[in-house]
């Protein structure tokens, strides 16, 4: 079985910017990552889309990534999404992310090709030909070709050598498992959906990564411990206590609840980019007393 990279519970860690969100808050980097350590988080997915790196210039993204390698020390194993709409850009920023000291790269597919498995293999092979770095996809949903099969797409990633693993964004739990029942001796294969995390866990997946571990990482952390301990009850009951403040979330906005969050947390985060929508003072506050009706306690 190949060595796997990813196990346990990996926030898709915020990009911190400053208070007007004009710029990359690097200091800011190293005490929200010290907290998450803290909080038993096992490994970190950086400048993904909970990371707003489509947001934020090549010079920010590469910034971002000293900074988080940096805090991360070699705690944790630490992956770096690269994925670009120029392909140019991507194969930069992981060549980057080699010498910056990332442990491995992942990429979406093209954003202005989406539902293209042609166009997306072609742009993997050219990031992951730009370093020796481990090579993830970020399977989106939205952006995968629609119908494929777990067969099709596995033939297909045969042109990227360094093919390790993928981050799988869909509840499409047919193909996941199909993916884990082909390829999961080999692959490092990640759910992503934090809604379904423990569902990710009965069908297979190595590891988890997602938004609300931000903010509430010792539930999943549990949840995963308690799954692999037989304790499928107690962990349907975690599954549940954080669906129920996702569902608060959603109401709100994710990504703007999650800063928003973090900031009570004294963890200062800045605001979301649009088109993420922070929110104002109003909405902070009722933010606070809907979980506070949940006995969500924001440590």
């Amino acid at each position: 079985m190949t060595d796997k990279l990813a196990r346990g519970i990996w926030p898709a860690l915020v990009t911190p910017f400053t208070d007007d969100g004009s710029a990359l808050a690097a200091e800011r980097v190293a005490p929200l990552i010290g907290h998450l350590l803290e909080q038993g988080s096992q490994g970190f997915f950086v400048c993904g889309g909970t990371g707003e790196g489509i947001a934020m210039s090549v010079p920010e993204r590469k910034a971002m990534a000293e900074a988080s390698i940096s805090a991360v020390s070699g705690q944790v194993p630490l992956i770096l999404q690269v994925g670009a709409t120029a392909t140019d850009n991507a194969v930069a920023l992981a060549q980057h992310a080699a010498q910056a000291g990332a442990d491995a790269v992942a990429s979406v597919a093209p954003i202005d090709r989406p539902n293209d498995l042609e166009a997306a293999v072609a742009h993997y092979a050219a990031i992951g030909a730009a370093s020796d770095l481990p090579f993830y996809i970020y399977w989106l949903a939205a952006s995968a070709e629609q119908g494929i099969t777990a067969e099709q797409f596995l033939d297909a990633m045969e042109a990227v050598p360094n093919f390790s693993g993928l981050k799988f964004t869909d509840s499409n739990f047919y193909l996941f498992q199909r993916l884990v029942h082909l390829a999961g001796d080999r692959l490092n294969i990640i759910s992503g959906p934090d809604e379904i995390c423990l569902g990710g866990m009965v069908a297979g997946s190595d590891a988890a990564i997602g938004s609300t571990y931000n903010i509430m990482p010792k539930i999943y952390v549990e949840m995963r411990q308690c799954f692999e301990d037989g304790g499928i009850r107690q962990a349907m009951d975690l599954q549940d206590r954080a669906n129920q403040v996702i569902a608060t979330l959603f109401r709100f906005g994710i990504l703007g609840g999650i800063k928003a969050l973090l900031s009570i947390r004294r963890l200062p985060v800045g605001p979301p980019r649009l088109p993420h929508t922070p929110l104002d003072q109003a909405a902070q506050t009722a933010l606070q007393e809907a979980l506070d009706e949940l006995a969500f306690a924001v440590e």
